[in-house]
């Protein structure tokens, strides 16, 4: 607040009612504002000219007199007072009076008022010797009050009585507080004479006023004396004061830049003991939870004393603990010798740490209290409001930076754990800045980038040209402050390209970008695995479909093969057409091995598992490559005590053929393969993505030394009619034959290869708990027989043939079209039916539900399945429930006679 007065306006006031009412004083005094309130000594502030106010204080000082006196025109009367009973101080008599007189004085004015007052501006209109006209220009923009110019009329009225002459005539003809510009005076007092004022100068000694005057002076020394010993005090308060607002600030700034709680307080403590005439300090903590307070730290302790108190747990509502007190009410406490904890008990915290004297006070922040702060003083020594007021803002402090410790620590604590996280993540990320700078990559990312220190290195480094145009793109999305995942190829500088998932998020600050945060998700192995599962299916829809035509082929071939085999049985060995007869049985002979491959495709192929000895199937195909094929090698590691596995040799032998002579082309017909077997555990991740079950397995590995493939021959090698040899040399089924093979036998087959590096082919097959089994003797004799057979085969074709065949074998025949007519046929001459020859796949009533009719007719029922697929699946399960035998199209005539004969005994 400006303050626009000198204390010579308000001395004037006190000291007319220290005469006229000294009782009054306090009263006078009251209201004037904190500025005032809070001194010492308003009374010998104000009464101090040197001292200036504001003119709220001025005015609240009338009001106040007003209401004391009930007279509203008291403000002129004090004016005239301060005038007429010299109360202007000796300084403004003497130069009042070296003016000789009041017009001397009044032509002056404004000089002697810019002393005193800042409020207003003073004009002497007119002036002569016995009267004068003046105007007061009031200060707009500063409060004012109708006091002030009665208190101006009450001087102007008194000035006259300073050199003995009776007061003037003072006549308002204008007021500023009542509306108009200024106020207007006009002054007129008694002239005097010549003579009299000659006399005045020469007789009247100046000692009378130097008299005065010392009188003054000599109550001034003894002011001044007391003055400059307050002034010694307050000149010791302000230093300090000093040290204490130093204190403070130097606490502030460790708080900013003394992050860790243990440093932070030692250095801040230390401070309180340097600065102030405080010896030690302590602070206490309330754990997390608020019930408990523990010692941090501890300054100007004796250390031992300070080692015995640090592992208490002071319970916060523990009544014999001052700082449990303090904690729990907030309130500061004044601790004087004797006197700790609660009356007439002993608090043992502050025992043990000797603290006999200082105070305690809370540390809170934003009304939470977290803990107290212990500040001592010697003992005997004063503490002061000041001293109070001191320890609790440093308490305030304290407790700021506390909270920011912790805040720290705990900052620091989740960046660690944020930190670990992401270097820790399974998936990459990156931030980037917005010129295309690296800023931070963890772990995983230099793992998918196959680069060791990211950070600074630039994201353009790791595209081609057509994904960097994909990642510029959603670039400037996210610019847009759009979140973007796109499926990429990243270059790794040891995978090479890497398909990844890129998110990329935005970092914007005043929707302006900085910069992104991209996390990348390797799905390398999830691609691989999509590809061997489309792989997988592609090569199942087309089995489905080989499988479905080598069916019917076969039925065809079966027509062809046993028309031709009884037309040989009908003519003689000299006969011309027998050549070209056994020319077509031999075409038929090539024909069925194209439908069995067609139908290993199509997982029908003919599948009779056992246990076998894969080292001695191993054995015998390659000795038997090796016999038929020169300038090949073959290298043999071969694990002894190989476990057996379930599995057709027949089938197992074509799968290792078809593989030899596969190896044989790639080589040129020359060079050296290793062929290896093992026993492994495989896992379930491996497994996982060919959808078999984890376990032993039999690992067979065939390796060649031959010219190697591509990526794209080898994304192609197991499909049907796929070859890379010549025309007229392959048909593309071998290794299509060999995968479905593999497949059927619930195995695993996989391809490493490189152009220039040769190739391997890998097959693992489930390990059987059986012992490996002899391969029979095959009889190749014709047995005939006698009885009646139910022929049922959809295809009439197969009927007339087989029909005729078992005719030529000493059988009777009768033949049904389909399942329903095989059950009339059954159901009326079942008793004479010595063995039903049944079709697996018919219209209509299939063969499965017609054996199951069958037996409901007759339990005793003898069945032998036929079909141009394998015994698995469906013929299998018919097999279980009661079926006598199984045999696969097309069957030679031998095969034939020895499954009936077998089933009915007669072999």
């Amino acid at each position: 607040m400006d303050k626009h007065h000198s204390c010579l306006n308000t001395r004037a006031i006190i000291e007319y009612f220290e005469a006229q009412a000294p009782e009054a004083v306090p009263t006078l005094l009251a209201g004037l504002g904190p500025d005032i309130a809070h001194l010492p000594d308003p009374r010998e502030f104000l009464l101090e000219t040197n001292n200036w106010v504001s003119s709220e204080i001025v005015i609240q000082m009338f009001r106040n007199a007003r209401r004391i006196t009930g007279r509203e025109d008291i403000a002129f009367d004090i004016g005239f007072q301060s005038a007429a009973r010299k109360k202007l101080g000796y300084v403004q008599r003497i130069i009042m009076f070296a003016y000789k007189n009041p017009r001397s004085t009044l032509k002056r004015v404004q000089a002697i008022n810019d002393k005193f007052n800042k409020n207003k501006q003073i004009e002497l209109v007119s002036t002569s010797r016995d009267r004068a006209v003046i105007r007061l220009h009031w200060m707009a923009h500063i409060p004012g009050h109708l006091d002030f110019c009665r208190f101006n009329q009450g001087i102007y009225s008194g000035i006259p009585t300073i050199w003995n002459l009776p007061p003037a005539q003072v006549v308002e003809t204008r007021c500023f507080f009542q509306g108009d510009e200024y106020c207007e005076y006009h002054l007129k007092w008694d002239k005097k004479s010549f003579l009299r004022e000659t006399w005045q100068r020469l007789v009247v000694p100046w000692s009378l006023l130097l008299r005065s005057t010392i009188k003054e002076l000599e109550q001034d020394k003894e002011l001044l004396k007391h003055k400059f010993n307050e002034t010694h005090r307050l000149n010791l308060q302000l230093r300090e004061k000093i040290n204490q607002l130093e204190c403070l600030q130097q606490t502030s700034a460790a708080a900013m830049t003394l992050l860790f709680m243990q440093d932070m307080v030692q250095f801040c403590l230390g401070l309180l003991i340097k600065f102030t005439k405080l010896d030690r300090g302590a602070i206490f903590l309330l754990d997390d939870q608020e019930q408990t307070l523990s010692l941090q730290e501890a300054v100007g302790f004796d250390p031992e004393r300070v080692a015995q108190v640090r592992d208490w747990r002071i319970s916060r509502f523990d009544p014999g603990q001052l700082v449990a007190r303090v904690a729990r009410d907030g309130n500061l406490a004044v601790i004087a010798e004797g006197t700790p904890g609660e009356p007439c008990q002993a608090d043992p915290g502050l025992d043990t740490l000797q603290f006999a004297a200082g105070l305690a006070a809370p540390l809170m922040v934003r009304q939470q209290i977290i803990g107290v702060l212990l500040a001592g003083v010697q003992p005997g020594a004063a503490i002061t409001r000041a001293d109070q007021e001191f320890v609790t803002s440093f308490a305030n402090q304290m407790a700021i930076a506390l909270q920011n410790s912790r805040l720290y620590s705990q900052l620091d604590t989740s960046e660690r754990r944020y930190r670990g996280l992401v270097e820790n993540a399974h998936e990459g990320i990156w931030i980037v800045e917005i010129d295309g700078g690296i800023k931070f990559a963890n772990r995983r990312m230099e793992e998918i980038t196959g680069e060791t220190k990211l950070a600074g290195k630039n994201l353009a480094d790791f595209w081609d040209q057509e994904n960097y145009r994909q990642v510029e793109t959603i670039l400037e999305q996210n610019a847009a402050g759009q979140v973007v995942q796109q499926e990429l190829e990243i270059i790794s500088q040891d995978r090479g390209p890497v398909a990844v998932i890129m998110s990329s998020v935005p970092l914007m600050e005043d929707g302006r970008l900085l910069g992104t945060f991209a996390m990348f998700s390797d799905i390398s192995e999830k691609k691989a695995m999509e590809k061997q599962i489309l792989q997988q299916q592609k090569m199942e829809a087309i089995g489905t479909l080989a499988g479905g035509i080598a069916h019917n082929f076969n039925n065809l071939l079966m027509n062809i093969m046993g028309l031709t085999g009884l037309i040989l049985a009908g003519i003689d060995g000299e006969n011309p057409v027998q050549a070209d007869l056994k020319l077509i049985e031999q075409e038929v002979v090539k024909g069925s091995a194209l439908t069995k491959q067609l139908l290993s495709l199509g997982q029908g192929g003919a599948f009779a598992p056992k246990p076998i000895d894969l080292n001695a199937l191993m054995n015998k195909t390659a000795g038997l490559f090796c016999r038929t094929r020169s300038g090949v090698a073959i290298t043999r590691k071969l694990a002894p005590d190989l476990p057996p596995v379930e599995a057709d040799p027949g089938q197992l032998e074509q799968v290792m053929l078809n593989l030899l002579v596969n190896a044989w082309h790639a080589m040129s017909r020359q060079g050296h393969m290793t062929l290896a077997s093992q026993a492994v555990t495989l896992s379930g991740a491996f497994c996982e993505s060919y959808k078999r079950r984890p376990g032993r397995y039999v690992h067979l590995s065939l390796t060649d030394t031959g010219k190697g493939m591509d990526e794209a021959t080898l994304a192609r090698i197991f499909e049907p009619f796929f070859t890379t040899k010549d025309v007229g040399q392959g048909t593309g089924l071998g290794l299509a034959t060999v995968y479905a093979i593999i497949k059927n036998h619930g195995g695993i087959i996989r391809v490493d290869s490189q152009p220039g590096q040769g190739t391997t082919f890998h097959i693992f097959l489930p390990v059987s708990a059986k012992a490996a089994l002899t391969e029979p003797t095959r009889d190749d004799a014709i047995l005939r027989g006698a009885g009646t057979v139910l022929l049922v085969d959809d295809e009439d074709g197969i009927r007339m043939v087989a029909g005729r065949i078992l005719q030529q074998l000493g059988y009777q025949v009768l033949a049904a079209e389909s399942g329903l007519r095989a059950l009339e046929i059954y159901r009326r001459e079942g008793d004479r039916i010595d063995l039903v020859i049944l079709d697996m796949l018919m219209p209509g009533k299939g063969g499965a539900e017609t054996f199951q009719e069958l037996i409901g007719i007759d339990p005793g029922v003898r069945v032998l399945l036929s079909s141009g697929y394998s015994l698995d699946g469906e013929a299998q399960r018919v097999m279980a429930a009661g079926a006598r035998g199984f045999i696969q199209k097309p069957y030679r005539l031998a095969v034939l006679s020895h499954k009936v004969a077998e089933i009915l005994g007669t072999s």
